[in-house]
């Protein structure tokens, strides 16, 4: 919940930032551009709360996925090669 809290926060605040730019240099909002900051926004602060956020249950489920493919792998290379 924390990443959509954040990620919707910080797209408000660089709309507002960007809205007041243009309104003091007296410009019209260009929407697409506004759009476009506020999505990039958005986006990077959510990577960036994902990345650090909880860090331990990744910690924890890396030997469960190398448990899982290592089986995968041994269930491959059964046998001797026929070439």
């Amino acid at each position: 919940m924390m990443i959509v809290v954040a990620s919707i926060a910080v797209a408000l605040i660089v709309f507002i930032i960007y809205a007041l730019d243009r309104k003091g240099k007296e410009e019209p909002i260009v929407w697409p551009d506004a759009l476009k900051l506020s999505l990039f926004g958005g986006v990077l602060t959510s990577g960036v709360v994902f990345a650090s956020s909880d860090a331990g249950s990744v910690a924890t489920s890396i030997p469960e996925v190398a448990a899982a493919v290592s089986d995968t792998v041994q269930d491959m290379f059964v046998g001797t090669p026929s070439f």
